[in-house]
């Protein structure tokens, strides 16, 4: 089952600023993966469109999930690629449907594979020894 409070109605309802944020970071962070430059009030009025379609239209999910469709998007979908209302919108739509696909055969939900193999891959890593080479 889910977390509520990592879901986007709450993050909306608790603290919309951090949020408008976040959403920020995730744009901001999709256009560096297609290698396009950003203008900052362009990314400021995407940022707008992207904050409101998320709470009406994705309000359930979490918000490392959109984070998730969109980068998978990015991966699976062949260039051009553009950073717009319709792009985003196909990538999580893509992502929800593939996910409900999984859930109907009862096969585990590839986001929650992801934070798996993450929180394995974190851990893994604190416990390795660091050397310092040089002074």
């Amino acid at each position: 089952m889910k977390d509520k409070s990592k879901q986007i109605w709450y993050l909306y309802k608790t603290n919309k600023k951090q949020l408008v944020i976040d959403c920020f970071n995730i744009l901001s962070r999709f256009y560096v993966h297609l290698g396009h430059k950003s203008e900052a009030v362009l990314v400021n009025d995407l940022n707008n469109i992207f904050v409101e379609d998320l709470i009406t239209r994705y309000s359930t999910m979490e918000l490392e999930e959109v984070r998730y469709a969109i980068y998978k998007g990015i991966k699976d979908n062949d260039p051009p690629i553009f950073v717009n209302v319709p792009t985003w919108n196909k990538f999580i739509r893509d992502y929800k449907s593939s996910e409900q696909l999984r859930r109907q055969k009862n096969q585990i939900e590839e986001f929650s594979i992801h934070k798996k193999r993450l929180e394995y891959m974190g851990k893994q890593l604190q416990n390795r020894e660091v050397k310092k080479i040089g002074k």
